[in-house]
């Protein structure tokens, strides 16, 4: 008898469809009051790397928080999760998780609305200052939280979670840029972006197998059996988180020195804390760096494989379970991280560098990084657009 099934694949890239429109029709709700002129840091970095995560350009719409709040939750909420053992990640309910991800995604709204409304001008007309801005500042939140919950929404009946989102953004950074500041005149700055691209596909698509042992398993394909490490174990997330965490730092010290306006310390690190500065230059690749290894561990957790290996009765070939197994898988996980981390860094240094002494446009010095993110989040939505499809095509037999 032949079981007629919807088409999970199409369901669901229909449903992601219809969260970029609503998202790109609040794209296009400008903010209360707020002045067309364009602020100070227009055409630097960091309203680029905002662009790539909001997709506003001038930081003029609801949605110019864009996915930061979220993104930053996810990782605070990772990594709380991640130092618990075992054990106490069994009791935490996905409802539980989700629900400490809101509360810290709506801490982060709250501070991150409250400082880019201050870095907003504001038209005179629109009313006293003090209440446009509160104005604004909620406005900024009410968008935020609305990114989080169409991510929250596409993690449950669309593709890619919040990815088909960034991809958005990313690209429509990345059109912007390169047609106002013509990119094919530096043909330098597009080798470099083609050769990291090539460079990020191999690096997605490339693995390493470490083969088992099965106890269970007793027939001809028993040597097929392996643990798979990518060679760029957590893709580009840390390129993409660290851009995040790199606002996160340049408006806490901002806001350090609201506090403290005095101080000489705070305010050379907020001069300095730029990606045309060496100081900032130099946090950033640090946070890329710090975040490779971090995320790898994060997301694999060697220990936890080894401990589950041992609980089946499995083990790597030539190597004792237990301690032994942990400290080999380690080994690998740090090794290829190290390697990621640094590739990443040091691809993000050149153009970063070329920037700085005004071989290439500022704007464009983040040309590659958001190469790096679209070949890695297409991947990774190719593979989930695969799994379905396999899905959708597997019949039942009665």
């Amino acid at each position: 008898m032949d079981i007629k099934k919807p088409y999970e694949l199409y369901k669901r890239i229909g449903f992601s469809l219809l969260i970029l429109i609503i998202y790109l029709m609040g794209r296009s709700i400008l903010l209360y009051g707020v002045s067309s002129d364009m602020g100070p840091t227009a055409g630097t970095i960091q309203s680029i790397v905002a662009t790539m995560l909001s997709g506003d350009r001038y930081q003029r719409t609801i949605m110019a928080l864009g996915i930061m709040p979220y993104i930053n939750a996810s990782l605070l909420v990772q990594v709380i999760s991640s130092l618990k053992n075992a054990n106490s990640r069994t009791k935490i309910s996905k409802q539980k998780q989700d629900r400490w991800m809101l509360i810290t995604a709506i801490i982060f709204t709250i501070f991150m609305a409250l400082m880019q409304s201050a870095n907003l001008t504001y038209q005179s007309s629109a009313g006293p200052v003090f209440w446009v801005r509160l104005f604004v500042t909620i406005e900024l939140m009410g968008g935020a939280m609305v990114t989080y919950f169409l991510c929250k929404t596409n993690e449950k009946h669309g593709i890619g979670a919040s990815m088909p989102i960034i991809l958005l953004n990313v690209l429509t950074a990345l059109a912007t840029n390169m047609n106002i500041y013509h990119f094919y005149s530096y043909p330098i700055l597009a080798m470099i972006s083609v050769a990291i691209m090539v460079g990020t596909l191999y690096l997605e698509n490339s693995f390493i197998k470490v083969p088992l042992q099965r106890v269970s398993i007793h027939n001809i394909h028993a040597d097929q059996n392996y643990i798979a490490y990518k060679r760029n174990p957590v893709g580009i997330m840390p390129v993409m988180f660290a851009t995040s965490v790199f606002i996160i730092l340049r408006y806490f010290i901002r806001f350090l020195t609201y506090l403290l306006p005095t101080s000489q310390v705070l305010a050379h690190l907020r001069q300095n804390m730029l990606m045309t500065k060496p100081l900032g230059i130099g946090i950033y690749l640090i946070i890329i760096f710090t975040l490779s290894i971090v995320f790898s561990f994060i997301m694999l957790n060697p220990a936890e494989s080894a401990r589950q290996l041992q609980h089946n009765g499995d083990s790597i070939i030539g190597i004792y379970a237990g301690e032994k197994t942990k400290q080999y898988l380690v080994k690998i996980v740090l090794k290829w991280s190290i390697i990621s981390g640094l590739i990443q860094a040091g691809c993000m240094s050149i153009t970063l560098i070329l920037a700085m002494h005004h071989a290439i446009p500022t704007p464009l010095a983040l040309i590659p990084s958001s190469g790096m993110i679209l070949v890695s989040i297409i991947c990774s939505l190719v593979q989930e657009i695969e799994n379905y499809y396999r899905y959708d095509a597997y019949r039942f037999f009665m």
